[in-house]
C-alpha cells in the first residue's frame, strides 16, 4: 500500500520524522485520524554505513527537521567533531536571533589598547602608567594569536598598532534579511 514501518525508534528521532512528514504521534491506532498521518514526505530510502543501516527520508515538502550524520575513526574524535557542530549551530541561532557581532582575532583587545594608549597621552606623569600597562597587556592576545599562526609578530603588531591608529579598520555590519 506504499506504506513503510520503522520499528524501534527512539522517541526524540521519532518527534523529528513526524515534524519532517508533518505528522501528528498518536499512541493507539484506534485515536489515528487522517490529519494525524503524515504525507508530506518525499523520498524514503535506506542506506547501510560500515556495519549500521540509516534510514532517510528526503524530499519533505515542508521539513520542519533535520539530521546531521557524524562519522568518525574514534570515538574521542567523534565527540569533538560534535561538540563543534553544536557550537557552530549555536552560533548560527545566536546570529540569527541577535544580529550582533564582536570582530575575533585580537580585534576588539587592539581597540581598546589603541584607546587606552590615546588616553594615556592625555595624563600626566605616573598617572599615565597604569593606562599604557593596560594597552600592553591586551595586546598579549593578538600577539598570541600571530605566533600561534606562525605570521611575524613585530611586524603584525606594528600594522594592526598603525591600522588602529589611523583609523582604516574596516567594521562589519550583519543585516538580518527575511525570506
Amino acid at each position: 500500500a506504499g506504506i513503510s514501518a520503522i520499528r524501534r525508534v527512539r522517541k526524540t528521532d521519532n518527534n523529528r520524522i513526524a515534524r519532517a512528514c508533518g505528522a501528528t504521534i498518536v499512541n493507539r491506532t484506534d485515536e489515528l485520524k487522517e490529519d494525524d498521518v503524515g504525507t508530506k514526505a518525499g523520498l524514503f530510502e535506506i542506506k547501510k554505513f560500515g556495519d549500521e543501516y540509516f534510514c532517510f527520508i528526503t524530499e519533505c515538502e515542508d521539513p520542519k527537521a533535520c539530521t546531521i550524520l557524524l562519522r568518525g575513526p574514534s570515538k574521542d574524535i567523534l565527540n569533538e567533531v560534535e561538540r563543534n557542530l553544536q557550537d557552530a549551530l549555536h552560533v548560527a541561532r545566536n546570529i540569527l536571533i541577535e544580529p550582533k557581532l564582536v570582530p575575533g582575532g585580537g580585534a576588539v583587545e587592539m581597540a581598546l589598547s589603541q584607546a587606552l594608549t590615546e588616553k594615556a597621552k592625555s595624563v600626566q606623569g605616573v598617572g599615565q602608567w597604569p593606562y599604557q600597562a593596560v594597552a600592553q597587556a591586551l595586546e598579549v592576545i593578538p600577539r598570541t594569536l600571530a605566533q600561534n599562526c606562525g605570521a611575524n609578530t613585530i611586524r603584525t603588531l606594528t600594522a594592526l598598532r598603525a591600522k588602529h591608529a589611523t583609523g582604516t579598520v574596516q567594521t562589519l555590519t550583519i543585516t538580518r534579511y527575511q525570506s
